[in-house]
């Protein structure tokens, strides 16, 4: 019951947010649609997850310390078995709402690809939840379809799963676990502790930066104020506005160095999960800001245990 409130509670804020945002940027009417219903159909997916847990995967304390320590994400190289029973009628509905939304054909391509077994459901949510990009981009290319409109099927289908396996093992265990919280709080990359995706953006909370994985909403500290994708502190690491008006709660991070770029936003409290895609989306003018002065966000880069 307060499961149901909580996701009752987040549809209203999303559906705020929309309204807003569709009034300031009405060119972005169509992708304000996509967004719902992809999002309220996450939210679904999320109380099957709760009510048919998919895998049953738990690492002690102890191992969560030693991987954190060694500067290793905590899920990578990890054993995992998903059992897709409840998932693979939300898999092939990802691939309607996509195709409904704009990806048509493709989409549709790849849903019956997946209902007939020519695509196994459960290595693809497998190697999407253990970020092989590698694997999936293989298959995609092996089967002639888009590598890119995979990759999105496949995490729009295990976020949920990523987010409850990082807040078990990094929040609410570091939470009792003063150990594990030294060792989040020393984790000094840009990638995330628990899935080494990069983060979607940086949300500043009472002038404390605070980094938020674009797969699993983790939220870390970075200690140094850095590129996140190469570590650049001097002159070529700038932080810039799309306006004087907006300097004060949203900016650009910019690296010469590597060319790479992250949004920075002033708020209030770090963003529910469940929300992330909203705020991404309405500061999705920044992105634009930053391609047309010739930044990008890089690929993920695949973690390798040395």
């Amino acid at each position: 019951m307060l499961q149901t409130m909580k996701f009752d509670s987040m549809l209203a804020q999303a559906s705020r947010e929309w309204s807003i945002l569709a009034s300031k940027r009405p060119e972005l009417t169509d992708a304000i649609a996509l967004q719902r219903r992809l999002i309220e159909r996450s939210i679904e997916l999320s109380k099957t997850i709760d009510k048919h847990p998919p895998l049953q995967f738990k690492l002690s304390p102890a191992e969560i310390v030693a991987r954190l320590n060694k500067g290793h994400p905590i899920l990578s190289n990890a054993e995992i078995t998903l059992d897709v029973t409840h998932l693979r009628s939300f898999v092939l509905a990802f691939c309607d709402d996509l195709a409904e939304g704009g990806a048509g054909k493709p989409a549709q391509r790849v849903r019956d690809m997946l209902k007939r077994g020519d695509l196994e459901i459960g290595s693809l949510l497998t190697a999407s939840l253990m970020r092989r990009l590698r694997d999936i981009r293989t298959t995609a290319n092996h089967l002639g379809v888009s590598p890119d409109l995979l990759w999105l099927i496949s995490e729009l289908s295990v976020a949920p799963i990523a987010h409850r396996l990082q807040r078990a093992h990094l929040i609410d265990a570091a939470n009792t676990n003063t150990m594990i919280q030294a060792s989040l709080n020393a984790w000094n990359q840009g990638r995330c502790p628990a899935c080494a995706s990069w983060p979607a953006l940086a949300e500043i909370v009472g002038k404390m930066r605070h980094l938020r994985c674009s797969f699993c909403g983790a939220t870390w500290k970075h200690e140094k104020y850095c590129c996140i994708y190469c570590d650049e502190t001097g002159d070529l690491f700038l932080t810039a506005a799309l306006s004087d008006i907006e300097k004060e709660k949203r900016r650009l991070e910019l690296c010469r160095t590597c060319g790479g770029y992250l949004k920075s936003l002033d708020v209030d409290h770090t963003t529910p999960f469940e929300l992330l895609a909203v705020i991404d989306l309405a500061s999705s003018d920044l992105d634009a800001g930053a391609v047309n002065r010739g930044y990008t966000r890089p690929p993920m880069r695949e973690f390798h245990a040395t």
